[in-house]
């Protein structure tokens, strides 16, 4: 009796081990077909400003598109200089917390800077933005107030 009881309790471990195994491949699975759709979706703006233009998909005409897109992409060296700035200030913000004895005022210092540029980064951006957007013909403009739900 001992030896099917201990056959059954290997046989259901094993089935929680198959469980897992396929849980684990559709989540992998999942999580790169996520990834995938969205490096290669239609009309898809790179780079770092792309939640500029996100909000603008549909709402303009391709071609005023694709002068606002064009405007965001001529601020991407200035905007990759930001993020260089930041990658540096978020390594120094790990040095100063590493060591054993970390100097809170100075670590809140070294924040304030990193909001800092992210503020210019983002100020940059959205100003470039809008002046794209100014600068279309106020019928390209027009769709800009509308509603998600209003559009059909």
């Amino acid at each position: 009796m001992t030896i099917v009881l201990s056959q059954v309790q290997r046989s259901r471990g094993r089935r929680w081990v198959l469980y897992g195994l396929f849980a684990s491949l559709v989540a992998n699975a999942f999580l790169i077909g996520l990834v995938a759709t969205d490096l290669f979706r239609p009309n898809h703006v790179g780079g770092p400003l792309r939640f500029e233009l996100r909000w603008l998909q549909g709402k303009l005409p391709a071609d005023g598109f694709a002068r606002v897109a064009a405007a965001v992409e001529a601020i991407e060296p200035k905007v990759q200089v930001h993020i260089d700035r930041l990658k540096e200030m978020r390594q120094q913000v790990g040095e100063l917390a590493a060591v054993p004895h970390p100097d809170r005022a100075q670590i809140d210092r070294k924040l304030a800077d990193v909001r800092a540029e992210l503020d210019a980064m983002t100020a940059e951006g959205q100003g470039t933005v809008a002046d794209a957007l100014l600068a279309l013909p106020p019928d390209m403009r027009a769709g800009l107030a509308e509603t998600q739900g209003s559009r059909r």
